[in-house]
């Protein structure tokens, strides 16, 4: 008898846990991909949304992306992007990952003028 009480908690925590996950929203984990490489930005075209969220203000931003040179252009290594919160400024950087050294895999990151994180893409599945 126990055990079964055991097995029927256990299940009924299980169901709670994976109904919650599934329906979190993008900005809390919920379906969308990170934009960090070169072929994540080539994937991007008319009709993608990409949710830029800022670390600094604790926002998001949904942009709605009108065609592949607006994504290109805006994930380009040196492009500055406002986050319209915050009113700052931060600038698209392309960089090896901390692990690596040399080679073709770049991660891009957007950092703020002291060089630190405070941003990231990430596009609407």
């Amino acid at each position: 008898m126990k055990n079964l009480k055991s097995l029927t908690l256990t299940a009924f925590l299980c169901a709670i846990f994976v109904s919650t996950a599934l329906a979190l929203p993008p900005w809390k984990g919920g379906p969308m991909d990170i934009i960090q490489k070169k072929s994540d930005v080539e994937k991007l075209g008319p009709k993608s949304q990409l949710v830029l969220v800022c670390k600094s203000s604790n926002t998001i931003t949904i942009i709605d992306i009108k065609d592949e040179k607006q994504a290109r252009k805006m994930c380009a290594e040196g492009s500055m992007i406002e986050c319209k919160d915050c009113k700052k400024h931060y600038k698209v950087v392309w960089k090896n990952p901390t692990w690596k050294t040399g080679g073709p895999e770049l991660k891009m990151d957007i950092v703020n003028a002291q060089g630190e994180s405070c941003m990231f893409l990430a596009r609407l599945k």
